[in-house]
């Protein structure tokens, strides 16, 4: 959690917070898109996260993506914004956010040093025994 987000909610506690966010779909030469394991949510979602006060949205994709994955961004391209009720989320401790997220396809520039776990997906084909899982 970012500085700005952690002085926000010592002042507004759980309550819904607007964050403005990025997310990065990454997809390798045959088409698979990676994606990350939320080690608070064991939830699998894109690479991505808050943008910062004073950052741009394609630097905060870039910060994403090398933080998460250990590796930079060789081209980024806008998909789109998004947000409205599905985009909510509710965290473990009771923090309420509320995303306004950019989606940006991204060529990654080298193989990912993964931080966490992530997975190579075929699309529609979930997560199953034949993904390529990365691990730490």
């Amino acid at each position: 959690m970012s500085e700005y987000v952690a002085g926000m909610r010592d002042l507004i506690g759980h309550r819904m917070m607007l964050l403005p966010a990025v997310s990065a779909i990454a997809v390798d030469g045959d088409g698979r898109v990676l994606l990350g394991l939320h080690a608070d949510t064991g939830r699998w979602s894109t690479i991505g996260g808050a943008i910062d006060p004073d950052e741009s949205p394609l630097a905060a994709v870039a910060r994403e993506v090398a933080e998460e994955l250990g590796v930079g961004i060789a081209s980024a391209e806008m998909l789109g914004a998004y947000g409205g009720p599905r985009h909510r989320a509710r965290q473990p401790n009771g923090d309420g956010s509320a995303f306004v997220t950019i989606a940006y396809l991204v060529r990654l520039d080298g193989r990912p040093a993964v931080r966490s776990a992530a997975a190579w997906l075929v699309r529609n084909s979930g997560i199953s025994d034949n993904s390529h899982v990365l691990t730490p």
